[in-house]
């Protein structure tokens, strides 16, 4: 069981997990288009598997017990080359949000076709449904019940989850308490790099978004805590 709490500046879900680094997948030619993929199966193009595999020479100390993905191949490939020599546990309820009619459209696209619709998914997104597609509640159920059950399965264990946008966000959103009208507020870039580590219990938030192989940060700023 799961219980929010307030812990050192951060809300928190308590349970049993050590440690958690969460990552969206790296790029796809989606990503660089500004286009919404949602359930289309795009994979990462040349500079997505470089992001990848600059994650994986940060990563390469880390001591993970388990890693988990969504089934899409963006993820999957992005977990595979971070971790070559593990295996990924894929989960369809990792998949990011059904975009429907938006899929394959650009932002500027869906701003054109669907104005009213659009609106409402930027300024309200809890009261959306995105057309012949899922509602931020749909995602929200789904996610967060494959992340218990993961969390669950991992007593004292690292795990690491390689997702989308949509779902880091939904489980970000529960990890601080936040409700899900504020899901725009949370940051999460391509080949984002999330890290959380618990605390009496509750699983806390070091750092978020974490971009620095792409020189947005110092150096100093991939998280030397989380390794510690």
């Amino acid at each position: 069981m799961y219980i929010l709490m307030f812990c050192s500046g951060f809300f928190c879900w308590r349970g049993n997990v050590k440690k958690l680094i969460l990552i969206r997948h790296c790029e796809t030619d989606y990503v660089v288009q500004k286009k919404y993929c949602g359930h289309e199966d795009a994979q990462l193009n040349s500079n997505g598997i470089k992001q990848a595999r600059n994650i994986q020479l940060r990563l390469e100390q880390a001591d993970v017990d388990k890693i988990y993905s969504s089934d899409l191949k963006r993820a999957s490939q992005t977990a595979d080359i971070i971790f070559p020599k593990r295996k990924t546990i894929k989960r369809k309820g990792l998949r990011e949000i059904d975009f429907g009619n938006f899929a394959g459209l650009t932002y500027e696209q869906v701003l054109i076709k669907y104005p009213r619709v659009y609106r409402k998914w930027l300024e309200s997104p809890s009261d959306s449904k995105i057309p012949g597609g899922e509602s931020l509640f749909d995602l929200s159920k789904r996610v967060v019940m494959c992340f218990n059950e993961i969390a669950s399965g991992n007593p004292n264990k690292t795990i690491a989850i390689i997702s989308h946008g949509g779902p880091n966000r939904i489980i970000i959103l529960k990890l601080l308490g936040w409700n899900l009208n504020r899901f725009w507020d949370v940051e999460q870039d391509a080949a984002a790099v999330n890290f959380f580590i618990s605390k009496k219990g509750a699983l806390c938030a070091l750092k978020l978004n974490v971009v620095s192989y792409r020189g947005k940060y110092g150096e100093d700023y991939f998280c030397s805590r989380w390794f510690a």
